[in-house]
C-alpha cells in the first residue's frame, strides 16, 4: 500500500502543472477582471489558439483601464516564431517604425515555446507596460511607449488579422 502511495505521489511530482485559469492570473494583477469576450482564432481552418479577454468588471474595453488577454494555444510554436510574428503584426498594424526592432528584443525573454494547452496571458495597467505570464507564472514586464495598446492590439484592433476575432473579444 505505501508503495502505491509513493508511485502516486512520484507520478504526480513529474506531471507539469497546468496553467491557472486565466481570470486567476489577470485578478492577480488587477482586482475585479471579468471575462469580456472569448473566441478561437483558427488559421487555414485547424483551431491555432482560444482567446479570452478579461477587464474590470467585464465592461467595454478602454485603454484607459487594465485589461488581460488570455491565449490558451492548440498547436506548437516555437518562441521565435511568436517574436518574429509579434514584430511582423506590429509592422502590419503600423507600418514601418523605428522602434519594432527593440520591442521585439525586449519580448524575446517573455516568451517560451508552446505545446498544445499551453498558456500565455498578457496584462496592461498602464499605457506603457505589458506583463507576460506562461502557465501562470509571471515571465516578464517590458516598459516601452504605448506598448500596452500597441501589443494587445494585435488582437483587438479591427485592423487585427481577424477583426471577427477582436469583435467577439471585445464583445460586440
Amino acid at each position: 500500500m505505501r508503495k502505491l502511495a509513493l508511485i502516486a505521489v512520484l507520478l504526480l511530482a513529474a506531471t507539469p502543472l497546468r496553467a491557472l485559469d486565466g481570470a486567476a492570473v489577470v485578478d492577480k494583477v488587477f482586482g475585479g477582471a471579468q471575462l469580456r469576450g472569448e473566441a478561437t482564432f483558427r488559421w487555414l481552418g485547424l483551431p491555432l489558439y482560444t482567446a479570452r479577454l478579461f477587464t474590470p468588471g467585464g465592461g467595454a474595453l478602454s485603454w484607459a483601464n487594465p485589461v488581460g488577454l488570455e491565449l490558451v494555444y492548440a498547436r506548437n510554436i516555437s518562441r521565435q516564431s511568436l517574436v518574429d510574428a509579434t514584430v511582423s503584426e506590429l509592422e502590419r498594424l503600423e507600418g514601418s517604425r523605428a522602434d519594432h526592432g527593440v520591442i521585439g528584443q525586449k519580448l524575446v525573454p517573455c516568451f517560451r515555446d508552446v505545446a498544445e494547452g499551453d498558456q500565455f496571458v498578457a496584462t496592461t495597467t498602464s499605457a506603457d507596460e505589458v506583463q507576460l505570464f506562461f502557465n501562470g507564472a509571471r515571465t516578464c514586464r517590458v516598459s516601452h511607449e504605448n506598448l500596452g495598446e500597441r501589443f494587445l492590439n494585435i488582437w483587438l484592433s479591427d485592423n487585427s488579422r481577424s477583426p471577427a476575432l477582436s469583435r467577439q473579444l471585445r464583445g460586440g
